[in-house]
C-alpha cells in the first residue's frame, strides 16, 4: 500500500477520547478527535513520518514536560491523562478482601 495512503486512511479513523473533555478546550477537543488516530499512528511507529515536521512531534511526545508544539501538546496530554485513566480505572475495582473500615464501623456502632 501506498505510504501516503496509509496516512490518509488514519486520518479518516476517530479515536476514543471523551475522558479528555474536561481537560481540553473545545477547539482542542475536536483537534484530537479529527487527528488523533493519526498521531497514535505515527506515535506508536505504524505510520512513518513523511516530513520533518512529523518527525519532531513523534519525539516530542517522548519528553517529561509538555511539549510547546499545539498538536504535539494536545497528543501529549492525551497520552498522560489515558495512562492516569486507565491507573484510576484499575484501582477503583472491587476489592477481594473484605474492608477492614466497614467492620471497625460496624464495631464502633455496637459499642454506643
Amino acid at each position: 500500500m501506498n505510504i501516503v495512503k496509509d496516512h490518509m486512511a488514519f486520518r479518516k479513523l476517530k479515536i476514543e477520547c471523551s475522558f479528555m473533555r474536561p481537560v481540553l478546550t473545545p477547539e482542542e477537543y475536536e483537534i484530537l478527535n479529527e487527528f488523533g488516530a493519526w498521531m497514535n499512528a505515527l506515535y506508536d511507529g505504524t505510520l512513518t513520518p513523511l516530513t520533518k515536521k512529523q518527525e519532531e512531534f513523534c519525539q516530542n511526545i517522548d519528553t517529561d514536560a509538555p511539549p510547546t508544539e499545539k498538536y504535539a501538546r494536545i497528543f501529549w496530554l492525551y497520552l498522560k491523562r489515558k495512562e492516569l485513566f486507565e491507573q484510576n480505572k484499575l484501582s477503583n475495582q472491587k476489592k477481594l478482601m473484605k474492608d477492614d473500615r466497614e467492620d471497625w464501623k460496624k464495631i464502633r456502632k455496637m459499642r454506643f
